[in-house]
């Protein structure tokens, strides 16, 4: 379940973020909004914590030793 929380709460962070940006579009980036500084950051927290590949691998290795006999 940590790995869930580790790879999908960075993701939809960043989903959202990213649609703030186009709804306010060359703002978005400007210094009167601090999105451009937000989805830096949860870029960087996405790579620190690992890829979403190495998430997903976690994921699968965890969902297959469930039913593993």
């Amino acid at each position: 379940e940590a790995a869930m929380c580790k790879w999908w709460g960075p993701k939809l962070a960043c989903e959202i973020i990213h649609q703030c940006l186009l709804t306010h579009g060359h703002g978005g980036y400007a210094s009167d909004y601090d999105f451009g500084q937000r989805y830096r950051d949860v870029m960087g927290l996405q790579i620190g914590d690992g890829t979403a590949n190495i998430m997903k691998m976690i994921i699968g290795r965890q969902k297959i030793a469930q039913y593993r006999i």
